[in-house]
């Protein structure tokens, strides 16, 4: 079974979250729903992050 992505605590340095995301450090912005940090700007942004979308996908899987 694969593991569910991990939230990304808001107090998280904003280079090391980046470094994470694979993103620059001015492209991180938080969730809307968890307030985590995600890649919430620039050409691949991810409005929610990594664990609220594995916890939709995995809601809307289950009927």
């Amino acid at each position: 079974m694969e593991e569910m992505p991990r939230r990304i605590d808001p107090a998280t340095d904003r280079t090391a979250a980046a470094h994470l995301l694979g993103c620059l450090p001015d492209e991180v912005g938080y969730c809307p729903r968890c307030q985590g940090l995600t890649r919430r700007y620039g050409r691949r942004a991810q409005v929610l992050c990594a664990a609220c979308r594995a916890a939709e996908a995995a809601d809307s899987s289950r009927g």
